[in-house]
């Protein structure tokens, strides 16, 4: 009797693992001449889900627990070569712990590797599939997926974004786990597995899935670290799949929370200049006063920004007043700076125009823009050593 072993990823689910355990062992009947186990691979649960995987693995030995790092990808490669190493599968298969895709898919997956193809990938939008979950996650699942066939491709892909796969341990082998960013906390792992598998020479098919809402507990996925890393990896992909071998998405991980802080610059910039502008025309400032003054209402635009996103997973000792203290003191020295800039290029040049032909440009709105660079480098070092410095990382 052949054997798939199906990997349930899980963090924190609780009220749920026991009977979507059960279930996935129950399609055993609609799947002749195989046998089906289950490996709960859990990131540490708080919630106590490993306690009880680990009691089902007593009542049940078709049903098999490891415990692991936080991460989908990590729960995924580290289950997968545990059952290799340990249970030895004919097909790998695998599919989230929380309900939003029926059970009935695991059956279905198999059959697919029976056909002859060593991947088969559960889809939600091609014929029969379904995505019955709210506007705005419909709008992300199936805007992500098109972000990674346009960019990144194959094109005949539709599906990028859900764990429902099955494919052969051969497969598995072949796929270059050095180059695939599972240790990463997002999702990231979903939309890669297949790049990195198309690459080592899957033959797959689609099968149509119904994609549901959660049956107990919350989505744990993070919008938008996950839209950041779908852009930057199929971009990484694509640049791999043209001969350009420069690791981007690596790159751009590294420098995610300059990127994130200098993204934050940007606004505040555009918040600067706008009252800035505002409190000469309309109050009559000059251009070193001005700076001041609008410099200050840029100042609470981006602590606001920076602490509910450039640096929402940091844990510091520090709670938001002493941040917001620290942070106004460090661009208080900014501010300085740029006043001094400004102050000095007024002297030089004074506020004369640039005449364009079409329009023409006061020489305060340079004066303005030469602040940038410096008191950005000078604010994103001072603050991300100590406003928000690094103590424990919250592990998502």
């Amino acid at each position: 009797m052949r054997k798939v072993v199906v990997i349930l990823p899980t963090f924190n689910e609780k009220a749920n693992i026991r009977k979507f355990a059960e279930e996935v062992l129950a399609q055993e009947k609609n799947l002749p001449g195989w046998r089906i186990e289950v490996l709960i691979v859990d990131s540490r649960s708080p919630d106590g889900t490993g306690e009880i995987a680990q009691n089902l693995t007593k009542e049940n030995p078709r049903i098999h627990f490891l415990n692991v790092g936080r991460g989908l990808g990590v729960a995924l490669i580290e289950g997968h070569t545990y059952s290799l190493n340990h249970l030895k599968p004919d097909v790998l298969a695998q599919l989230d712990a929380d309900g939003q895709v029926e059970v009935d898919i695991v059956p279905r997956l198999v059959k697919v590797i029976e056909e002859g193809y060593d991947l088969a990938i559960g889809s939600r939008f091609v014929p029969g599939g379904k995505n019955k979950l709210s506007l705005s996650r419909k709008i992300f699942s199936a805007g992500s997926s098109f972000v990674c066939r346009f960019i990144m491709g194959p094109w005949d892909i539709k599906e990028f974004g859900n764990s429902a796969r099955a494919f052969t341990p051969k497969l598995f082998n072949k796929i270059n786990l050095e180059r695939l960013p599972w240790r990463e906390k997002t999702f990231i792992i979903q939309p890669a597995f297949l790049n990195e598998a198309i690459l080592a020479g899957a033959n797959y098919k689609e099968i149509p899935l119904v994609f549901k809402n959660r049956a107990e507990g919350y989505s744990k996925n993070k919008v938008i670290n996950y839209t950041y890393d779908v852009f930057t990896y199929a971009i990484d992909a694509r640049l791999h799949k043209w001969g350009i071998n420069f690791s981007f998405f690596k790159a751009t991980r590294r420098a995610k929370t300059l990127i994130k802080f200098g993204l934050v610059g940007f606004t505040g910039t555009f918040v600067d200049f706008l009252f800035y502008k505002l409190f000469i025309w309309y109050l009559g400032m000059p251009p070193a006063t001005s700076k001041g003054f609008s410099t200050e209402v840029a100042i609470i635009n981006n602590f606001t920004l920076n602490n509910i996103w450039t640096f929402r997973h940091r844990k510091t000792s520090k709670n938001i007043f002493q941040r917001f203290l620290s942070f106004q003191m460090v661009s208080l020295v900014g501010l300085g700076i740029a006043v001094g800039i400004v102050k000095g290029l007024d002297l030089m040049f004074g506020s004369g125009y640039i005449d364009l032909g079409f329009r023409k440009l006061a020489y305060n709105n340079f004066y303005f823009f030469a602040t940038i660079p410096p008191v950005m480098i000078w604010n994103f070092v001072v603050n991300h050593y100590f406003t928000w410095k690094h103590e424990e990382e919250v592990i998502t």
